[in-house]
């Protein structure tokens, strides 16, 4: 494994020949020169003065990006804040802190509706739509193809939306991401449990943990993150992947018997007391220290937590266990992503050639960062990977072999308007007064005026 201090060197190394390369070569616009200049010529004639002014003068940027996980937070005060007076010296960067979840969501409509949006940003399906319908987000497809910055993609169509436009850009690690069961070896050891294989196995155990004074499992749940972003689709995978795969493609809805089961496995989870009490109002951050202080036995999470939770040497992780013989946790998984997710540019920046070159910074930041863990990236950073640890390799070994992949229901099949009310539906469900009849009448009428699909 890299040393921290090594890997930021390499970083600041990879960030300055990208804006180098970018910059050096004899066709690109430079950095003071403006992007409406009206000819070759009226570009030269002005090239002294401009060039003065962007010595004496930097531009300023503004940045919103997730600050709610120990990833995100790595990133920025270790990565991207240390390195990147060097890296773009021509920009002077403020970072605002935007959250993550429903509040960024909300943050970001605000400042889009009161005209305040950052030049870059973290985008999200959940709120795209809007964005793009006011011309606040930049098709970045004509920047990073000029200045080659889409050749270091090892799928570069991957980055593509579906009207063939490139709004976002990342590491590529979001597809290595996945929600699975992280538990205490020595807590389960001590309570006298085995790990699960079948969801009825699952809610014994976690009666037992109940029993010997253990909180069996913790998730976010404020907002209705856990269920939106995951469980939902968790409990309705375990039973019928197929129905899953449906679900995200809009060939069912909730009258389906999969799918309705799947709500109903909450409700079962919840009544249960598999979850602490007050789930419903629980946010990441608290539900995670839960957990690292073994105030809880399970955790529900994705994999983008495990460099963190494999510090511990008595975290271990299994996939979600199975409820019917059309699951198999070998054959089936949920994985996360969208090309939407990402570092987007503001479509009505006054200075959109550094905005992309702050965009693409600030991907190569996380390529950089995640390749130090071990995790597999598709943004080729010129550098070896690092070692994995033992807990990364056993999850590479498992996810890289699953042939049946099913895109996140989240990120690739809602539009802003049912992504809100869906979070306020899993967190009503969430509370244990909501049943699951009640939660599955009420997606039926928010599933039918889902307008993502009429695009």
């Amino acid at each position: 494994m890299k040393t921290k201090s090594k890997a930021a060197a390499m970083f600041l190394m990879a960030s300055t020949l990208l804006v180098t390369t970018a910059c050096g070569s004899g066709d690109e616009t430079k950095f003071s020169q403006s992007s409406d200049n009206p000819s070759p010529s009226a570009a030269s004639k002005q090239d002294d003065k401009s060039t003065t002014k962007t010595d004496s003068k930097k531009t300023k940027m503004r940045v919103i990006t997730i600050t709610t996980d120990e990833n995100r937070n790595n990133i920025m005060e270790k990565f991207i804040k240390p390195n990147i007076a060097t890296a773009l010296p021509n920009l002077e960067v403020e970072f605002e802190p935007g959250g993550g979840g429903e509040d960024m969501a909300n943050k970001l409509k605000t400042l889009n509706a009161s005209g305040d949006m950052p030049d870059v940003f973290w985008n999200d399906a959940g709120y795209f739509t809007p964005l793009k319908s006011t011309g606040s987000i930049l098709d970045l497809t004509p920047y990073i193809s000029k200045d080659g910055f889409l050749g270091k993609y090892a799928v570069p169509d991957a980055l593509k939306h579906v009207d063939n436009g490139i709004y976002s850009l990342s590491s590529g690690a979001d597809t290595y991401f996945t929600p699975v069961i992280f538990y205490h070896k020595d807590m389960f050891e001590k309570a006298g449990v085995q790990v699960p294989t079948t969801f009825d196995e699952l809610i014994k155990i976690s009666k037992t943990l109940k029993g010997k004074g253990m909180v069996p499992a913790v998730t976010p749940g404020k907002d209705g993150w856990g269920p939106k972003l995951f469980m939902l689709q968790q409990m309705i995978q375990i039973g019928d992947p197929q129905a899953m795969a449906d679900l995200v493609s809009n060939k069912t809805d909730f009258h389906n018997p999969s799918v309705k089961e799947g709500a109903a496995r909450i409700e079962t989870l919840v009544k249960g007391g598999v979850f602490p009490d007050g789930i419903a109002n629980l946010d990441y951050g608290p539900a995670m220290e839960m957990f690292t202080s073994k105030k809880a036995a399970m955790l529900w999470m994705f994999t983008w937590e495990l460099p963190n939770l494999a510090k511990d040497e008595t975290v271990d992780f299994f996939p979600f266990p199975s409820a019917s013989d059309k699951y198999s946790p070998t054959k089936n998984v949920q994985f996360w992503g969208s090309p939407l997710n990402g570092y987007a540019v503001n479509g009505k920046t006054k200075n959109p050639e550094e905005a992309v070159k702050l965009a693409e910074y600030l991907a190569m930041a996380d390529a950089l960062y995640f390749e130090t863990t071990g995790a597999p990236i598709s943004l080729k950073t010129g550098n070896k990977a690092a070692d994995r640890s033992p807990l990364m390799q056993k999850f590479v070994d498992w996810y890289n072999p699953i042939p049946n992949k099913i895109p996140s229901w989240a990120l690739n099949s809602l539009d802003a308007k049912t992504s809100a009310e869906i979070s306020t539906q899993g967190a009503n469900l969430l509370t244990g007064e909501y049943g699951a009849n009640d939660f599955n009448a009420a997606m039926n009428k928010i599933w039918s005026q889902n307008t993502w699909f009429a695009k």
